[in-house]
């Protein structure tokens, strides 16, 4: 199966995110700094920022050419271009709006559209669909059932480790399953997916990073913004991005005539029975 999705970036901090696992320690503190940092980062000398990261000149000038720039220079210019203006986040209203506006822009600048529609026409076409994450995952993984079952498409979310391995078991080339994870290192989800790959099912993966276990065994895999660019480590709502997804590819699978006019039926029964 040759349908694994490496996104091109334009974005900086995209590209920062995607390519994380694969820097050093030492890059990774740099590309840490620089997302929490981003909107003075252009203040600073390449000087200055070894002595904030504990780093030196040349692992900057490298960590520049792994993420596509010549040099520190010409990687604020990228950087500056993308950051936003000076916002007064002391409204909690306004701050938690904002935090919102951030994740879902960022969750809609890296949609390969392409890729989505791909994953679309595949739970079209499977035979049964299952949604594999664990604890905040698990919830999206209902969701996304819920929302399915009522188009009438043979689905389940399994958001226990043990029944992961056992309905992955059981699966077959005519299946799909799907796998949540935000950081994608989710031992039991990864382990589950591999399973089902080795029987033939077709595996897709949504999570922010690349290069970690569940992003391997994907066969298309659809990368969503680490809720850590937001800057604010009290940000909690680590789904908003994967709902985002979900909802996107709710609405493509709604442009369907008989996947419409089965939820159509759903809401009829539901309304008639109140």
């Amino acid at each position: 199966m040759e349908m694994r999705l490496f996104v091109m970036s334009t974005s900086v901090i995209d590209i920062l995110q995607l390519e994380y696992q694969r820097f050093s320690a030492k890059e990774k503190e740099i590309a840490d700094y620089v997302i929490r940092n981003r909107q003075s980062i252009n203040n600073i000398n390449i000087k200055d920022l070894a002595s904030y990261t504990n780093t030196s000149t040349s692992t900057i000038t490298r960590f520049c050419k792994k993420v596509g720039c010549d040099t520190f220079v010409d990687f604020k210019i990228l950087l500056n271009r993308e950051a936003q203006k000076p916002r007064n986040d002391t409204d909690i209203f306004i701050k938690t709006q904002n935090l919102y506006n951030d994740i879902v822009n960022a969750t809609a600048e890296m949609l390969d559209t392409e890729r989505i529609e791909e994953v679309v026409e595949l739970i079209k076409e499977s035979r049964r669909i299952y949604v594999y994450g664990l604890g905040s995952s698990g919830l999206s993984a209902l969701e996304f059932k819920y929302r399915l079952t009522r188009m009438n498409l043979v689905v389940d979310a399994v958001t226990d480790s043990h029944m992961m391995t056992m309905s992955a078991s059981l699966l077959g080339k005519d299946d799909v399953v799907i796998g949540l994870s935000n950081s994608g290192r989710t031992t039991e989800v990864s382990h589950a997916l591999n399973q089902a790959r080795k029987r033939g099912a077709k595996v897709i993966g949504i999570t922010n990073f690349d290069h970690t276990p569940l992003s391997e065994v994907s066969d298309i895999c659809l990368f969503t913004p680490d809720i850590g660019r937001s800057g604010d480590v009290n940000f909690i709502n680590s789904q908003l991005a994967i709902i985002y997804i979900l909802d996107v590819m709710s609405l493509l699978l709604l442009e369907d005539e008989n996947l419409l006019k089965a939820r159509r039926q759903t809401l009829q029964a539901l309304y008639s029975a109140e």
